[in-house]
This record gives C-alpha cells, structure tokens and sequence, in this order.
C-alpha cells in the first residue's frame, strides 16, 4: 500500500492542512462505506449530497485525514483544505503517477475497452495494477492510480470511459500515458458527443497526452478523422493485411483465422522480416483486433513472444462480455454489460459464427442507448442485419423495440418470429422455455443478466 507525505500532498494541491497528519497517509475514497483505517477521506459535493457532511463517519470509520473545501474545525481530524477536493484529488494522482517511474498504460475506445485492459493485464504479468470493473471515470482514475505501489506494481494499465465532451481532458492529464490504446471510433455517446466527429475529437485527447518517449497504438481505421491525423505524438498503427511489413511505415498488419474452438492471429511487425503467430480461445472479429492491440503494446513494452502466447491461453472472456455458457437445454452466447452498434453487430456475427449448428436461435436484444436522433435508424438496422430462419425468434427491448422488429420484418421475418417490449422481464418466458441457442445482449441499462439469472432455473457453467 502506497503511502503519501502530508507535505507533499500540500504542495502538489496548493492546500493548507489544518495540522499534519501524525498517522501515515494510506490511499483515498470518496465513499466512508469502503473506507479503511489510514485513508484519506475526500469530501465531493455533488448535486445528490456534499460530502462534508460525512467527515464524522469517516473519522469513526479510522480516516487518518480528509481533504476538503471547507474544514469541519469541531473534528478531531487532520484536513486538507483545498478549493476544490476533486481537482485536487486529481492533481495528486497525476503526481503520485509521475512518482511511480514505470510504464502506465492508457486504453480507451468506443467499445472493448474493459475486455481490452482485462487481456493487457494479462499479458503484462503479475505484477500490473489495473482498473477495477468500470472505474473508468473521473472519480474511478484517480481511485485507481492513487493505488499505484512501484513496490508491488512494474505496470499500470488504466481504463479511461467518457459520455460528453470534455471529460477526456482531466483522465487524460492523469494518466499522462506511456502507451495509449484506442479500439475503435464508433456510434458511442454520439447523442452528448455529437456524431462520430464529436467521439473522435474526445477520443483522440487520450492519445495525443502520449509521452514523448510512448506510442500511441490504434486501428488504422482512426486516420479516418482529423484528430488522430494530427497527434503529434508516435503513432503505431495496426491493419488487416498480411504478408508482411509495410516498409518505411510504423504500422503492424494483421491477419486473423478462426477455428471452431481458436482465433490465430498472425503479425507483421515494422522493419520485420518474419511473422508471429498467436493463438487464444475463440473471439470475435472486434476482439481479435483488440487482442491485435493488446499484443502490440505487450510486445512494445518488452514483453517477449513466448511469455505472451502462454498467458494467451489463460485469458477468458469476463463476465458478461463475450462468455459462452450452457445448462444442457440452452446454448448462450453472453454480452449483456453494454451494447453501441459496432459492438452489436459484432456480437451477431460472432453468435453466428459459433452457435450449434442447426440449433434454433433466439435474439434477446436490448436497446443500444444514447443514440440521440438516428437511433431509430441504428435499432431498424439491427433488426435487418439478424437475418431470422424460419426456427429463429427475436426478442427486443426498450423503447426502440419497435424499430428492431420493423428491421426484422423488412428483412423477411414472420410476424410471429418477432416481439418487443418496453420491459426485460417481458422476456423472461421466452427465454425459459426457449431449446437452442440464445444470444443476449444490450445496453446496461436493461441489466439482461437479470433476464438471465431468472429464466435459467439451473446454474449455468462456463463453456471450458
């Protein structure tokens, strides 16, 4: 556990401490319920509730000092007054980063960046210290980089997530990355971000704060606009080609081929003459890119070969994110944390690709949310892309439902083939009773595990 001097903390926020803190400065939290003994509790006010108003129950929960914009004088606890507690909270983790001397690793993306981070961490070894679930947010960075020890950690690897301009600027300030990963520009957030112009211009923030001495590592697909055009930073691109470098170009080529139970992905470094080859369980089209970036980064940070390929074959897909599962009447095919139309249509593949032959197939689609004016277009879309058999069923829900099944429709399905409702639980018959092969997926929103959860009605197993 990484601990911070009182002083330091003082001069890296421009604060006044009320009086030094005697017990050793232990990591930070915003929430008392999580908070432990030697903790820096920092006060937020939000519009829900300021928490100053908690500085109590920190000190009964053992914090060693608080940071603050107003100190609470009646407290026996050591505070740090600042004029903005999340700011300087923030300050301190981009100098407590700058301490920590070894490569940190920033990722972002319209999708796949958790799966993405999960796989690097991997990759990199033991001793990594990464996001935690999604605390990918203002208040998730700092979180996780306060948690930097150069005593038990040689790597980092940061999640950065964004929903409306501007909130890439202070992740990226923090993160300040050695390597920075993007997966993909795609209709993410488009309804806050304005487009796909407007997801690009944020999404390039992260890369563009590359260190000098870094790379940044994205799919060649991102040189489509402007701000990943003009970085000014070293760019490592990656594109599906095959048969070799591309002379005189920092550009990797790939190829990748899937198998019944394995994707092998063959690479083609800059000034190389030979290919390397990889193998891991069998993934999506947009997973096998994002494997694609995870070994580039790997590989950039000293990472050999040999060691990869055999952390590849321990690397599973987490929970609810490309997991395939089974409980002998059904066959699922689970990617139910989120959903935007890149990561949809994917997933349609990849259950195409993988599902039991001549197995029955049922479409438990949730909507694809934050949109904004064209989600109607993307949802109609989606529905035409399922391309239904006569055994096949759909089951839409959300409050674009009715677009999905028009898709449908339009594509060749019966009537009866289809169903929308505005609820998840509408659909928990369907999937009861359903035999065959079911994919599900959706915005987090709808919480499509819970569907899963109560219309399984015997434990379902991971697929080995």
């Amino acid at each position: 556990m990484p601990t911070f001097d009182p002083q330091a903390l003082a001069r890296w926020t421009a604060g006044t401490w009320t009086r030094v803190p005697a017990s050793p400065l232990e990591g930070f939290t915003q929430d008392t319920r999580r908070l432990t003994r030697g903790q820096v509790f920092v006060a937020l006010h939000t519009p829900a509730r300021d928490g100053h108003a908690f500085l109590p129950d920190a000190l009964a929960a053992g914090a060693s000092a608080a940071l603050v914009a107003v100190a609470d004088e009646t407290l026996d606890l050591p505070q740090l007054v600042v004029p903005d507690p999340l700011r300087a909270w923030q300050d301190i983790a981009r100098e407590h980063r700058r301490a920590f001397g070894k490569p940190v690793v920033g990722i972002t993306g319209s999708a796949g960046k958790t799966s993405t981070k999960n796989l690097l961490a991997l990759l990199l070894g033991d001793r990594v210290l990464a996001t935690e679930g999604n605390l990918n947010n203002h208040l998730g960075v700092p979180l996780t980089l306060t948690r930097l020890d150069a005593a038990r950690h040689d790597f980092a690897v940061i999640e950065a997530g964004i929903s409306a301009p501007g909130e890439m600027t202070p992740l990226a300030r923090m993160i300040e990355p050695d390597v920075a990963i993007v997966t993909l520009v795609g209709n993410a957030h488009t309804a806050e971000l304005g487009g796909l112009a407007g997801v690009a211009v944020e999404k390039a923030v992260l890369p563009a704060a590359t260190r000098s001495t870094g790379v940044a590592v994205f799919p060649e697909d991102c040189r489509r606009y402007a701000p990943f055009r003009s970085l000014g930073v070293r760019v490592l691109s990656v594109r599906r080609g095959g048969g070799g470098a591309v002379a005189g170009e920092d550009a990797v080529t790939f190829e990748v081929t899937h198998q019944p139970e394995a994707t092998e992905i063959a690479l083609w470094f800059p000034a190389s003459t030979g290919v390397q080859r990889f193998t891991l369980r069998r993934v999506s089209e947009g997973m096998a890119q994002n494997a694609v970036l995870a070994i580039c980064a790997a590989r950039w940070l000293g990472v050999g070969a040999e060691a990869l390929q055999r952390r590849l074959r321990d690397w599973a897909p987490a929970k609810w994110r490309g997991e395939i599962r089974e409980d002998g009447a059904r066959w699922y095919y689970l990617d139910c944390y989120n959903a935007n139309p890149d990561s949809m249509h994917d997933a349609l593949a990849a259950f195409a690709a993988q599902a039991p032959a001549g197995s029955p197939r049922l479409y438990v689609l949730g909507n694809m949310e934050e949109l904004g004016p064209d989600a109607g277009v993307h949802h109609r879309r989606l529905g035409e892309a399922l391309g239904l058999r006569a055994e096949d069923h759909l089951c839409a829900i959300g409050t674009d439902a009715a677009a999905v099944c028009a898709g449908a429709l339009a594509a060749g399905a019966r009537p009866g083939q289809v169903e929308g409702w505005a609820e998840t639980a509408e659909a928990s018959r369907r999937v009861r009773e359903w035999r065959g092969a079911v994919l599900v997926k959706g915005s987090r929103r709808y919480q499509l595990e819970t569907l899963l959860a109560e219309a399984a009605g015997t434990p379902v197993t991971a697929r080995p």
